[in-house]
């Protein structure tokens, strides 16, 4: 057994979505980080297929966004129709969260973990163990110990013994997965919400021009015989989904000649139409951690909760999970900010994804209506608009602005539109300029700037304060070339916004609450649980 050289700050379990981000984002911030895992290339095989406009600003953090997304495909509808072909209703409901990004993109998923790859490979403080499983799990008073060994497919264990690695990090992080070895060597259990139902998932790439529905819009038909959707993935293939019936065998629908005969027999496409990239069956479940945190190690992605596909949330639930950890493990890791800190990880991320979990086993009960009588007052109830549209999430607790009933102020944890900036006659993206960092944005440069303390205290934040209007020798001058935030700050009745590094609003104020405002978010980065005096203490004191 070899002890690995001298402690990570951060030890990743699994390098899927999840892992990449948290990697990619921390990374980049100078902490030495470990990443472990078993496939010792990249998957290469799209499972995700679709994201939102805030996933592909991350995306955009942590890599090449252009180059990431070469081949993102807008679909503006994702139809749920009825054995018929009645539309019972539009999920995807346009830009609606005005990202400059689409919020409803089919993706190719292996671009975007070859772009945050390349990435993370610039970075020499990041070092991959590729190729190799957790063994065995510790923690102590001086942080976590994590044994790999090396591991090939088809090898039992005994025979993988050899080449042992100890590994020490101060913090790690499961994402490895809804069969996490971290969850499991954590001894913690998950609530299951009684959804399991299983799909066969075909993914092809067309041999010539296929009919233009097939790569314009996602479509759930919700047929009572047998349930079945079809989206692109991306801009040059196609995934196509049936629902198993209860006498089928799982091994009998997985295998290719049952894809070629569902393929047929639904979209009337054989093999001249069509080339199969891959073809398995899934069991869509509905689970979620009963804890994210135990001392030192947390969970993340599949190994905290596992969402039922119909809303297409899962993977970008955990790429949220990583940029919520990862500005929250580089204050923690830079001494800005107690460990207490990340204790506000689940408790924000927690109730966000159960909201979407919750909606989308709903979506999912009505995708998997068997019984025909049944199904006929479904479709009642969406014909008379009985059955709301689901409605995305905002946080509702954690590191966020509180007015001084201890309620969250106006507009707190939402998600503010992003627009573009004009700086030094350059027109950029808002996160282009900003970064990975907190954004204080004025509607212009208050007088003198903010006392000495407070402004240390700020810059030991990494707190990005710029002005939109007047001269300043003591903020950034930048240009709001859409006009949005002008309009965000009318709409919420402000002088300034302080935006997270993850774009949720921290909280607002006009000039005079200015100076509250910026010692509550120091305040709560240093975990204190009152507004810190004018004299902000030293980070830690």
């Amino acid at each position: 057994m070899n002890n690995h050289e001298a402690p990570y700050d951060l030890i990743i379990v699994g390098y899927g979505p999840t892992g990449l981000t948290l990697a990619s984002l921390l990374g980049q911030q100078g902490h030495r980080i470990a990443v472990v895992e078993r496939w010792p290339r990249l998957y290469g095989l799209p499972r995700l297929t679709h994201i939102d406009g805030e996933t592909a600003r991350l995306i955009s953090l942590a890599a090449d966004g252009k180059h990431a997304l070469r081949e993102a495909w807008t679909t503006p509808h994702y139809n749920w129709v009825n054995g018929k072909g009645q539309l019972l209703m539009d999920v995807a409901h346009g830009n609606t969260r005005k990202m400059i990004w689409d919020d409803h993109m089919s993706v190719h998923q292996p671009h975007i973990e070859e772009a945050i790859h390349e990435r993370i490979t610039d970075l020499p403080n990041v070092t991959l163990f590729r190729g190799y499983i957790a063994s065995a799990l510790e923690q102590g008073d001086d942080g976590v110990q994590l044994t790999i060994q090396p591991w090939k497919k088809g090898q039992d264990s005994a025979a993988q013994s050899g080449g042992r690695v100890v590994l020490h990090g101060s913090y790690l992080v499961g994402c490895d997965g809804s069969k996490s070895f971290v969850r499991a060597a954590l001894g913690v259990d998950r609530l299951d919400f009684g959804f399991n139902e299983r799909w066969l998932c075909v993914d092809t790439e067309p041999k010539r021009p296929l009919p233009s529905k097939f790569d314009e819009n996602a479509v759930q038909v919700c047929d009572p015989r047998r349930g079945y959707m079809f989206m692109p993935i991306g801009r040059k293939r196609q995934r196509f989904e049936f629902a198993l019936l209860p006498h089928e065998k799982t091994e009998d629908i997985a295998s290719e000649e049952a894809a070629w005969r569902l393929l047929e027999q639904y979209h009337g496409l054989g093999r001249d139409d069509l080339q199969l990239i891959r073809h398995l069956v899934y069991t869509f479940e509905c689970r979620l951690a009963k804890r994210w945190r135990v001392g030192n190690v947390f969970l993340a992605g599949d190994a905290a909760h596992t969402n039922p596909p119909y809303l297409g949330q899962g993977a970008c639930s955990g790429m949220r999970d990583a940029a919520n950890l990862a500005w929250k493990l580089d204050l923690v890791l830079r001494g800005v900010s107690g460990d207490a800190l990340l204790d506000t990880y689940e408790a924000e991320r927690r109730p966000h994804v159960l909201t979407l979990m919750q909606q989308a086993r709903s979506l999912g009960l009505v995708a998997n209506t068997a019984n025909p009588m049944k199904a006929v007052v479904r479709d009642l109830l969406f014909r008379f608009k009985l059955t709301p549209k689901p409605e995305f999430p905002t946080l509702n607790d954690g590191m966020l602005q509180r007015q001084s009933d201890g309620k969250l102020a106006p507009g707190a944890g939402s998600l503010p539109g992003q627009g573009h900036l004009v700086v030094d006659g350059r027109k950029l993206r808002f996160d282009e300029h900003v970064g990975f960092a907190f954004a204080l944005l004025l509607r212009h440069a208050p007088p003198g700037g903010f006392e000495p303390a407070l402004q240390a205290a700020l810059d030991a934040a990494g707190v990005r304060c710029m002005a939109i209007d007047g001269p300043s020798s003591d903020f950034a001058r930048v240009g709001d070339a859409d006009g949005r935030y002008r309009a965000l700050m009318d709409e919420l009745d402000a002088d300034a916004v302080l935006m997270r590094p993850d774009f949720v609003l921290y909280g607002h104020a006009r000039f005079d609450g200015l100076p509250e405002l910026l010692r509550s978010l120091i305040s709560q980065l240093r975990c204190l649980s009152t507004p810190a005096p004018a004299g902000i203490p030293s980070p830690m004191g």
